[in-house]
């Protein structure tokens, strides 16, 4: 509960900011991959960061794709612990995450693709060894975006972005060497959420356009079944378990409204 206080002045001071767009286009492999050269990492270093691509499909159709059942992306990752609840309505999900270890890191609302890309290049820099043991650490799924969504100006701002570790709670985790990045462990929280696809290959404003569509359909879905008891003032997470460089198949996003 005190995150989601934290986060919710967050999203307040952000959406009465000058508003940039959060950039949804995504990072990259060849972009990603030249970065990591630039901050240093070997070529034995990114072939282990990175995954191996997957063949487009080379159709050159731009088709929504539906998102892959979660239980197909956890047989291959390691994904954080989540539990089913019940619920009879359509059109949405109710779950609750356990309590278990993330690393996050704040997202420059002022710097659009940048800002993504940095902030993932630091949470990749803490599990490849910017840490106070050096140590190399194992990441799980979903990363996850907290985002913030200016209704009069449909503006969406990035807040924070944090993926899932799995290690025990108990597990002392090494302190990261980065002052801008954090370990947390957030408690027990429910969510209802909406799952979908994405495109291969789109603008960082068509992606931006249907992530707005979905969480408006997710709304839309909680209003027809009279739910209420979420947080609304602007905040939505994104919850994303595509690795990263893949933009074709392998693909699950999941826009979500926190249960209060």
């Amino acid at each position: 509960m005190l995150r989601l206080l934290i986060i919710s002045v967050l999203v307040s001071i952000a959406l009465s900011s000058e508003e940039s767009e959060f950039d949804f286009s995504g990072i990259g492999r060849d972009e990603f991959e030249a970065h990591l050269r630039e901050h240093g990492f070997s070529e034995e270093k990114i072939r282990q960061i990175l995954p191996e691509q997957v063949e487009p499909n080379r159709s050159g159709k731009k088709k929504n794709r539906a998102p892959v059942p979660l239980k197909n992306i956890c047989r291959f990752e390691e994904c954080a612990p989540r539990e089913k609840l019940d619920v009879s309505e359509c059109g949405f999900k109710m779950s609750r995450f356990q309590n278990v270890n993330w690393v996050v890191t704040p997202v420059d609302p002022g710097n659009t693709r940048l800002g993504l890309l940095n902030a993932y290049s630091r949470l990749s820099d803490y599990l490849h060894g910017a840490n106070e043991r050096k140590a190399y650490l194992k990441r799980g799924a979903p990363a996850i975006s907290t985002l913030g969504y200016n209704n009069k100006t449909g503006v969406i701002t990035g807040i924070d972005l944090a993926i899932y570790l799995p290690y025990e709670l108990n597990h002392t985790l090494p302190a990261p060497t980065n002052t801008n990045v954090f370990l947390e462990q957030w408690g027990e929280f429910a969510v209802y959420s909406r799952a979908f696809g994405e495109y291969g290959n789109s603008t960082s404003h068509s992606r931006s356009s249907f992530v707005k569509k979905q969480l408006k359909q997710l709304d839309q879905a909680l209003k027809k079944a009279n739910i209420t008891n979420y947080v609304h003032d602007g905040l939505f997470l994104l919850a994303v378990y595509t690795p990263l460089g893949y933009t074709h198949g392998r693909q699950r996003y999941e826009v979500m409204r926190i249960i209060v």
